[in-house]
């Protein structure tokens, strides 16, 4: 893997043949190639990022490299075929987790995207091979150690309204449900939380219509220590952009429940609920998250 002088881009080819740059610093023109793909991506005002606001967040690698103890790195990234066609992008937090028997690491995907012409080529797959690789040489992990684990919000069908469902859908050209599928063919399983992603900015407000899912976590439950220290990462600096919080924000409420809980949080296979949903049978679920539980049993 080659990386830059500066130690904060990297560049390398996957085995696909697909190629790889990412850049965590907020002036690299590799954001802005980013940008030019995930503008077109993402459409709900809630879920969005302006380009101002990933630039605060790159710049946070420098003077947040070591909050709350623990090394993380903000990092986008571009896929290209040999031509140098964009075929998608990467925006994630990578945080290292020092928990004995856990993965060492946990990375917050914050978005990712497939450009409409290059879907179908398990792009996604790919995506997440590049995740990995960058996490382990950002953060200097043993490359033979255990994969960090992969956290991911997603839409939720059961909780979106009716007009951002169709909105999303028609922007995207992929089913909201159809969306939860491919991701449930890459392993992801539903952290049985209740999750609310507070406001980006200040112009937005918090969203409760997302689902959290976990890619890679080795075990049936997330310790939640484990969970605390990911999301209390993922709130100050990707969300929050290292400003304070107002007292009873959504952050601060999330990070004082795992903090006081010592059980484990569930995974819950998503296959059931997507059965459950096609058959029409999602009435009376106020969230995709609950029919998971009750469908898997």
């Amino acid at each position: 893997m080659k990386t830059d002088d500066a130690g904060s881009g990297f560049e390398f080819i996957l085995p696909s043949g697909v190629g790889v740059r990412a850049s965590g610093d907020p002036a690299s023109p590799i954001l802005k190639r980013f940008f030019e793909g995930y503008d077109r991506a993402f459409v709900l005002p809630d879920e969005r990022e302006e380009l101002d606001g990933f630039e605060t967040c790159l710049a946070l690698n420098a003077s947040h490299d070591r909050a709350f103890g623990r090394r993380r790195r903000e990092l986008v990234a571009v896929l290209e075929d040999p031509d140098g066609t964009l075929l998608g992008g990467i925006n994630f937090l990578a945080t290292g987790v020092e928990r004995p028997g856990l993965p060492p690491a946990a990375v917050a995907l914050n978005y990712v995207y497939v450009e409409e012409a290059a879907r179908g080529r398990g792009l996604l797959r790919q995506a997440l091979r590049a995740v990995r690789d960058l996490t382990q040489a950002a953060l200097a992990l043993d490359p033979a150690g255990h994969a960090p684990a992969v956290f991911i919000e997603q839409n939720d069908p059961l909780r979106l309204t009716a007009e951002a469902y169709a909105a999303d859908t028609a922007h995207s050209g992929l089913d909201q449900v159809d969306r939860l599928a491919i991701w449930d063919r890459v392993g992801a399983r539903v952290v049985d939380f209740p999750y609310v992603q507070p406001a980006l900015s200040a112009d937005q407000r918090p969203d409760d219509g997302l689902l959290y899912a976990a890619v890679d976590y080795p075990h049936d439950a997330v310790d939640a220590g484990f969970l605390h220290d990911h999301l209390q990462s993922f709130f100050a600096i990707s969300v929050l952009k290292g400003e304070a919080e107002p007292p009873g924000g959504a952050a601060g409420t999330q990070i004082a429940a795992l903090a006081a809980r010592t059980a484990p949080v569930p995974l819950l296979s998503m296959k059931p609920a997507l059965d459950r949903l096609r058959a029409g049978g999602g009435e009376g679920f106020t969230s995709f998250r609950e029919l998971a539980r009750e469908a898997g049993g």
